[in-house]
């Protein structure tokens, strides 16, 4: 029993259980705020995990290994899977009771995630979603680009840039250049379930409070998250495809 006693202390510690199921302080008295705070506390500790993951990708890249850094961006693809499956789950919060609590949230809003923000910007967002969205990040986050030393984004035009083979000769000869062509994909199917995430948020948000309302962060809460969707962290990855389709005959508007 005393070694049961010990085994379940040191568990316990390692998790840090206390804190963790001791961190949901609801400003309501609703049930259901819980349940919110749960989902929401899910989604900053698997965002934390994919910041690491991603940095250590970022350094495989740059060190040219690249088996690692193609694992981990396959956990990453997995992890973004799960982050999308938990808006389902968040989906069986109903309207009304959200609106129950809403009030008492003031001006919380995931807006305010640091860690989701740098994810944004760890990808590439700075580099490839234009002027205005590197100006609003130095605006709203100082500091945070330049935690970022190298991106995602930077790190995979690296290893092509070191590399013989272009972009489009990667992809026409894919099995001659195996490893570079699964890195790219592996790029890109990141960048896709990151947009399937946003794409489905935006569903979430229109059946939870509606596709007019104004958002707790200020916001215009669809129209902000549907620009959004126009961003991508490898614009070059999908660009390779109407390279592909000209290359094998077919058109593409220009």
């Amino acid at each position: 029993m005393a070694d049961m006693n010990q085994a379940q202390l040191e568990y316990n510690q390692h998790l840090q259980l206390d804190q963790i199921l001791n961190a949901q302080k609801p400003v309501s008295d609703h049930p259901e705020e819980v349940f919110f705070l749960i989902i929401h506390q899910a989604y900053e500790l698997w965002f934390k995990s994919l910041l690491l993951d991603l940095e250590r990708v970022v350094t495989g890249l740059e060190r040219d290994e690249l088996p690692e850094a193609i694992w981990l961006l396959r956990r990453a693809i997995r992890i973004m899977e799960l982050l999308d499956k938990q808006l389902d789950v968040l989906m069986m919060l109903t309207p009304a009771d959200f609106q129950e609590f809403r009030p008492k949230l003031a001006n919380s809003s995931g807006l305010q995630s640091r860690q989701f923000r740098k994810l944004e910007v760890l990808g590439g967002l700075c580099e490839t979603a234009g002027e205005s969205y590197a100006k609003r990040i130095e605006s709203q986050w100082p500091g945070l680009r330049a935690e970022v030393k190298v991106t995602l984004h930077r790190a995979l035009l690296g290893v092509l840039e070191r590399s013989d083979p272009d972009l489009l000769t990667i992809y026409q000869q894919r099995w001659d250049h195996f490893e570079l062509f699964t890195l790219c994909e592996a790029c890109i199917e990141f960048d896709s379930k990151f947009l399937t995430w946003r794409h489905n948020h935006i569903r979430m948000v229109e059946r939870i409070i509606g596709g007019l309302a104004k958002g707790t962060g200020g916001t215009h809460a669809t129209r902000y998250l549907n620009a959004t969707t126009a961003y991508r962290f490898f614009p070059e990855l999908w660009e390779v495809r109407n390279r592909l389709t000209e290359a094998g005959g077919g058109e593409v508007y220009g």
